[in-house]
């Protein structure tokens, strides 16, 4: 008869396999692919830092003001202030624009969304506070990606991921152990805003019915990173957290298959477009029947978008008071009337004087209508952001076009040429010499010995 027998083991604490992987992973443990993935991950980072950097700065909506006196500079700004001040700037600038990276299944399993406008963020931050080499910044990017992946949220609110990652990067540059990342990691959790709801994003209802831009999610991220960094310092000084309520046994908060092998970072994709993601099926749509039939905008009498209904928050009517800043990003209706009326969708869309669309945009805007299509539900699930753009021509012809996948998409991602060209874009305040030198420095960061 068989015989079970009992090994003795000591019990380990919740999710104590992740942060020893955290704590022993070493730069030599990446592969080749991983280490070019992550400068590329620090190029769009730093890309999207500075465009909003710059936005902000024309509509002198900064909080400079805020920023006490430190010894690390936040990236596009002229001034020194704290690791946790500067991280929360760098998130702050990183989110002004929907133009960030992104995980392509992470989200909707619980996990972050966007890590790049946290673990860039933070790194560049606290990389320069402890002086870290370079292999040290693209180790913790990467290992801070494993976070924003991996430690999911039962609630399916990527906030706490968002937050993990932050703590688990800054803790990681800070030389911390297992147990100390795992402070950080349940202080930052304990001390985080936002964890009892999803923030209202960008597009918020005003009180007369139109809609109005809103800059909680902005807040909401910066603080997130804030939060991590000075959550990794208390842990650091031996502060401990109050836990974690999993149970090892059927927790979902941590997503271990394949950890060490198989490298969350792989699976990001990056935006070519400054608005949301789901905005970009129609927009290759839309930029396809221009370029291959020679749509013109005069020539247009009515525009059909089909949009698949879980990208339906994307359906933004535009009006003379909107703030176009924040609400044209998520406006299925504004991103492909600058189609078919310039070209293209471009930062500028975005950085009118006065923050209002011009009368030609909102005009043109009004021929439109984005009509649900669950055809386009669970279908392209590698790419679930594709469109349907059907034009009525005032000369009687209908044209219709089916993005499958948008640039930016697999298998239709971004080239290495187009992501850099995209951080020059955004530097544009930069001399060319000045460009060629932060890209050098970015695509040979495992060579800097310290920042």
């Amino acid at each position: 008869m068989y015989k079970l027998t009992h090994e003795k083991h000591q019990a380990k604490y919740i999710g104590q396999d992740m942060m020893e992987f955290l704590a022993n992973a070493k730069f030599e443990d990446l592969p080749a692919e991983v280490v070019t993935r992550a400068k590329h991950v620090v190029v769009d980072g730093i890309a999207v830092m500075l465009a909003g950097r710059k936005t902000r700065e024309m509509f002198d909506i900064t909080w400079d003001h805020m920023a006490p006196v430190g010894d690390v500079t936040p990236v596009g700004c002229n001034f020194k202030t704290t690791a946790a001040m500067a991280a929360f700037l760098n998130a702050a600038h990183a989110q002004t624009h929907d133009y960030n990276d992104g995980l392509n299944n992470s989200g909707m399993l619980g996990g972050a969304y966007h890590p790049g406008r946290t673990v860039v963020s933070t790194a560049l931050a606290v990389g320069q506070k402890v002086h870290a080499s370079g292999k040290d910044i693209l180790l913790a990017v990467v290992l801070g990606i494993e976070a924003a992946a991996r430690m999911r949220n039962p609630s399916h609110d990527s906030t706490v991921a968002d937050i993990y990652s932050s703590a688990v990067v800054a803790a990681k540059l800070m030389g911390a152990n297992a147990k100390q990342i795992f402070s950080a990691c349940t202080l930052a959790g304990h001390l985080s805003v936002g964890l009892k709801s999803k923030s209202t994003g960008y597009v918020s209802p005003a009180t007369d019915g139109k809609a109005a831009g809103s800059t909680a999610n902005v807040i909401k991220y910066a603080y997130l990173n804030r939060t991590g960094v000075e959550a990794a310092e208390f842990a650091m000084l031996g502060y401990e957290g109050p836990g974690l309520n999993d149970n090892n046994a059927i927790a979902s908060r941590y997503y271990t298959c394949g950890l060490g092998k198989e490298y969350q970072c792989m699976d990001m994709y990056f935006k070519p477009w400054p608005c949301c993601r789901k905005t970009h099926g129609a927009i290759a749509a839309a930029l396809a029947l221009r370029e291959e039939h020679g749509v013109k905008a005069e020539d247009i009498e009515a525009i059909r978008i089909f949009q698949q209904t879980t990208g339906m928050y994307v359906n933004t009517p535009i009006n003379a008071e909107m703030d176009i800043n924040f609400g044209g990003q998520f406006s299925l209706q504004y991103t492909v009337s600058c189609v078919f009326l310039d070209g293209n969708v471009e930062l500028r869309h975005y950085r009118w004087p006065d923050r209002k669309a011009p009368q030609k945009y909102v005009d043109f805007a009004k021929k439109i209508k984005v009509l649900p299509d669950n055809g386009l539900d669970g279908y392209n699930a590698i790419s679930p952001n594709h469109g349907i753009v059907e034009v009525d021509l005032k000369s009687g012809e209908t044209l219709s076009m089916y993005c499958q996948y948008p640039l930016g998409s697999e298998p239709n991602g971004m080239t290495e040429e187009q992501r850099i060209a995209k951080l020059r874009t955004c530097a544009e305040d930069m001399t060319e010499a000045q460009k060629d030198e932060m890209v050098n420095w970015i695509m040979n960061l495992d060579q800097i010995a310290a920042l």
